[in-house]
């Protein structure tokens, strides 16, 4: 599927602009492997779940087991770790890609730079340069426009989101 293959794409240019802005900030950014705190049971956009789920029904059947048992546990924390690390990394969707960053996106009502940055990172006086903050509107709008052209070949709305809890197992168990 070509939207399948763009996306890659655009997670492969966002990947390099992450890398030059976690570079511009690696004193900073506390960040690593078990760094789990920003892990919260979000939602996706469907070409992203359908990413998800392809990642997943590759692991060994054990780490999809493991998951399924997330299911059952009343938690906010995403479904898809395995001992506070992600199971599917180098399939996690936009939103878990940037975590820890300094964020920006433009408020054209206001015209001005609005910056979304971890405190365990960036204390709240902490002063950026535009050119260190990861710009994510002309992402999220290739992912979005993405996501139309792939809902519209499957026969989704578009406008749906679709909880981590879903991408494990279609209908997880009642809690």
């Amino acid at each position: 599927m070509t939207c399948i293959h763009d996306y890659r794409q655009l997670l492969e240019t966002l990947d390099a602009e992450i890398s030059r802005v976690g570079e511009m900030h690696a004193a900073t950014i506390s960040c690593g492997p078990r760094c789990s705190s920003c892990c919260l049971a979000f939602s996706v956009l469907p070409i992203e779940a359908a990413c998800l789920r392809k990642a997943i029904a590759a692991l060994p059947s054990t780490s999809r087991e493991r998951l399924r048992k997330n299911l059952t546990e009343d938690t906010d924390l995403c479904p898809l770790l395995i001992d506070d690390l992600c199971s599917v990394y180098a399939a996690r969707p936009v939103i878990c890609r940037t975590q820890g960053l300094p964020l920006a996106y433009v408020d054209e009502e206001r015209q001005a730079i609005e910056v979304s940055a971890c405190p365990l990172n960036f204390p709240d006086d902490y002063a950026f340069a535009p050119e260190s903050l990861l710009f994510l509107d002309g992402f999220n709008a290739r992912l979005s426009e993405l996501n139309r052209v792939w809902c519209r070949t499957q026969g989704l709305p578009p406008d749906r989101r679709i909880p981590l809890r879903k991408t494990v197992c279609p209908d997880p168990p009642r809690m």
